[in-house]
């Protein structure tokens, strides 16, 4: 666990804007993320990137020191991308290691840091980001246990705490207003975007009205018909035809991952003046960076809802289950002590498997010596004793050091157990005590 560590920022530290200078490109090769774990000296590496968070979790062969870990991690970046990545200044960025780092994953995996405290997509965006970790060969060690085990620890926290009983997404904190909208106006719905927010949104719609009619615009019209291929009441549109050339629609749902903004304040007010002088245009905006002008929510018969909107909800939400947060942390220092014991079984194994070679080696060693001289008037019966005696003592008597070395390794760290393995590799004592 020592040499587990995590490079971040968040919607904590950050700006939205900051996040998404941060991101790894979409098209980002996989290759290229083993080649960032190399540049960096990574033996181990997950990339986390959602619309609230960008994180590095890595493993490192020896000790990593935060100065040099971010100059590489830079460096690295910004060549791998060419410019594209720009990581924030240190003050916008946390850096944990050790216990630290596996807490720290283990209450983002568990939706306990999240804006929307208990909400459900964290979970499935870690447990992708392990897949393509998996798949690149960046993972098989320590910190594929780590991932595992902050897998279990989210699974407990759902189904043993009351906290994600009803889930809170970006999508779902508007759907109460969404909704609303979608029962006092009979227009179609335009999503713009075809990933797993816009499928999201879809789902959403169709919770509130599943014969709406639904527009969906995407710059890959592939995607788009993919997205709905089992929806009769769904059609596409090219992305820039929708933009340029807005549909009549009464709601607008934006979820693309555009770095640029799509719609501004003049192409907001010329679909709200398509529609009747009665009627109110409602736009979602949950993408990152925004994909809708800010000031367009300024707009008369105009309600827009962005990210940024839902940080006080969030507060709310985080206040409501403040009760359940205590056991939900109980539940991470648990998890956390039962990945340190396991942690330290894998690491003294080596060492157990090394000493209780060693002493039985020496066992049969001395029993040949002594059965060959002193002990040389016996018959093979109780031949056959003194060597059964010999290895029941030393397999009793290998567990001493092994308690102890244990203990040290748990109260101070499992370097203790890398030096007691080195050193038992480059000794002859055994070899020594038995020639006495």
């Amino acid at each position: 666990m020592d040499r587990i560590g995590v490079v971040g920022a968040s919607y904590r530290t950050v700006q939205v804007e900051d996040l998404a200078a941060a991101a790894l490109p979409e098209d980002f090769p996989r290759e290229n993320l083993v080649e960032l774990a190399r540049l960096a000296g990574f033996s181990e590496l997950v990339y986390l990137g959602t619309c609230n968070r960008i994180e590095f979790y890595f493993r490192g062969d020896t000790r990593i020191h935060t100065n040099p870990l971010l100059f590489h991690l830079r460096r690295s970046l910004t060549d791998l991308t060419e410019g594209g990545c720009q990581l924030p200044d240190d003050d916008g960025l946390y850096v944990h290691y050790g216990r630290s780092a596996v807490r720290h994953l283990f209450r983002v995996t568990a939706a306990l840091d999240s804006m929307m405290v208990g909400e459900a997509q964290i979970t499935g965006q870690a447990k992708q980001a392990h897949e393509i970790a998996h798949q690149s060969g960046l993972l098989g060690g320590i910190l594929d246990q780590t991932f595992h085990e902050a897998f279990h620890l989210a699974k407990r926290i759902r189904t043993e705490t009351e906290l994600t009983r009803r889930p809170v997404s970006l999508v779902t904190l508007v759907e109460r207003t969404l909704h609303e909208h979608l029962r006092s106006s009979t227009r179609p719905v335009l999503i713009l975007g075809a990933g797993e927010m816009a499928r999201q949104a879809l789902k959403l719609v169709r919770t509130g009205d599943p014969e709406r009619r639904v527009i969906v615009a995407n710059r890959t019209p592939a995607r788009a018909l993919e997205m709905v291929a089992d929806d009769p009441n769904a059609e596409t549109v090219d992305l820039r035809t929708a933009i340029d050339d807005p549909p009549e629609v009464g709601t607008i749902m934006a979820v693309t991952s555009s770095n640029e903004t799509l719609l501004d304040r003049q192409r907001v007010a010329s679909v709200r003046d398509r529609i009747a002088e009665s009627e109110e245009l409602l736009v979602i905006d949950l993408a990152m960076p925004p994909n809708v002008a800010p000031d367009a929510g300024a707009l008369a018969r105009v309600t827009l809802h962005g990210i940024d909107d839902m940080h006080e909800a969030a507060e709310v939400n985080r206040q409501r289950r403040l009760e359940e947060m205590d056991r939900c942390e109980k539940l991470v220092e648990h998890q956390l002590g039962t990945l340190r014991r396991h942690l330290f079984d894998r690491a003294l194994s080596p060492a157990a498997r090394s000493l209780q070679k060693s002493y039985m080696e020496m066992a049969d060693r001395a029993v040949r010596h002594t059965l060959g001289k002193d002990l040389a008037h016996l018959g093979e019966g109780d031949r056959k004793a003194v060597e059964r005696l010999a290895k029941g003592m030393a397999k009793r008597m290998v567990q001493v050091p092994l308690k102890g070395l244990k203990g040290a390794a748990w109260h101070h760290s499992s370097a203790v157990i890398d030096g007691f393995i080195k050193g038992l590799e480059g000794t002859n004592d055994f070899e020594e005590d038995s020639k006495e």
